[in-house]
């Protein structure tokens, strides 16, 4: 599998007592690439980084990342579980071609370092005031946009970086959304109450995606047969916020009873996103398999656009680029997929009851293992290069060299 939101493939060779850092061992990493890579992220299990840290880590502190040259890396320290204890360390490095890193973590007082620039965050709130956060509503049943809208603003969860935004509709239709920015700022926070519509151009940006009944900028759905099922009808639905940071932000949306024909589901669709990348990240785990069924994501085919894919070593890549904007502006849209997962390209109807109008990709499912996929982005307003599709494709090869951690390989000195 060649990427993982939460894993890192580590190699620990040895703790060597010739360090080229004088007070303790260190992590090491080498840019595979012979291009440089920026804003590459890196997530760290608790004992891997207890195995080097620098200082007991105590109320009031926090982990210090630096390289040798003494430059300091942002990082944040994640609970993914809730239990009150972090699990992983997640910093950003950037990288000259075959540049190598040794990275340093060091116990300090959290005051010590500032205050620090959230690039990702995650918004659900009520549409009125005081515009509460929500924790833990179900999701509604209805496929009604009139009827959501009223209750949440942007209609359920949104998340952003620096470079995008999107947003799920938290009801049946469980569709993906996106909010194209024309600021670094985070933005959602204000988007969809007192008087702003998303739906025009703002000075942050706007939506930019129609979607329809098709599975939007990577919805999924379950294929059993020759079948597909849209995951959003359920018993019970919900969401549960895991972290928001200067590096990534992380949430789950939850489904039991997920009705396949006469089959049903439990489903996982943990979302992240982080800081100075295209793309956001999905891991999908499903219970209740019988080892006939897919996972399909896709992209919205209603322009007649044709799809097209990048070569690229160990993942697939499917994208369509063209006037496919919200107002007709250039759009690029794109989905990366370890290549040992991906099984097959299909396109849904052009109409009917069901998911249309989709170019729809297929990855394998197995208990206990998630399936991988990004989801990129380019859109004209953001970055005028994107206007051109050898540019946009380019955007898609480099994001799969950020996400092939198996190719990263910390290794302890």
């Amino acid at each position: 599998m060649r990427f993982k939101l939460n894993l890192l493939f580590l190699m620990v060779l040895a703790t060597a007592t010739s360090c080229l850092t004088p007070d303790g061992p260190f992590l090491e990493v080498q840019n595979p690439y012979s291009q440089p890579v920026l804003g590459k992220s890196f997530v760290v299990d608790r004992p891997t980084v207890e195995s080097v840290l620098k200082g007991e880590l105590s109320a009031n502190m926090t982990i210090k990342v630096t390289d040798k040259k003494g430059r300091l890396l942002v990082s944040q320290m994640d609970d993914l579980d809730g239990d009150g204890q972090w699990d992983e360390l997640v910093f950003q490095a950037n990288f000259n071609q075959d540049e190598l890193l040794q990275l340093s973590f060091e116990v300090v007082d959290a005051a010590s370092l500032g205050e620090v620039q959230n690039r990702t965050n995650i918004r659900f709130a009520r549409k009125e005031a005081p515009y509460e956060e929500v924790t833990d509503d179900r999701r509604l049943k209805s496929t009604d946009s009139p009827t959501i809208s009223a209750i949440y603003q942007m209609e359920g969860p949104g998340w952003e970086n620096d470079l995008v935004g999107f947003r799920n509709y938290y009801d049946a239709r469980n569709g993906m959304d996106i909010f194209g920015k024309r600021t670094n700022e985070m933005v959602l926070d204000k988007a969809g109450f007192d008087g702003q519509n998303y739906h025009v151009l703002d000075d942050w940006g706007m939506d930019i995606l129609k979607v329809g009944n098709s599975l939007g900028a990577g919805a999924i759905a379950l294929g059993v047969g020759d079948a597909v099922y849209r995951v959003g009808p359920a018993e019970e639905a919900g969401f549960r916020l895991i972290s928001e940071g200067p590096v990534r932000s992380v949430f789950d949306l939850t489904f039991k009873g997920v009705p396949a024909g006469d089959r049903s589901y439990d489903v996982v669709h943990r979302i992240s996103i982080y800081a100075g990348d295209h793309f956001y990240r999905s891991q999908v785990w499903v219970e209740n398999l019988q080892g006939d069924e897919v996972l399909y994501t896709g992209i919205v085919d209603m322009h007649e656009l044709p799809v097209f894919e990048v070569d690229a070593k160990d993942f697939a890549i499917y994208g369509t680029h063209g006037n496919q904007g919200f107002d007709d502006e250039v759009l690029g849209l794109g989905v990366v997929i370890p290549a040992q997962q991906f099984l097959h390209y299909k396109a849904a109807p052009k109409s009917g009851d069901g998911i249309i109008e989709t170019h729809m990709t297929a990855l394998k499912l197995a208990d206990g293992i998630a399936a991988e996929y990004a989801f990129v982005v380019g859109w004209e307003v953001q970055n005028a290069g994107f206007t051109n599709e050898f540019y946009f494709k380019d955007i898609l090869h480099k994001s799969a060299l950020k996400l092939d951690s198996e190719a990263w390989s910390l290794t302890t000195r």
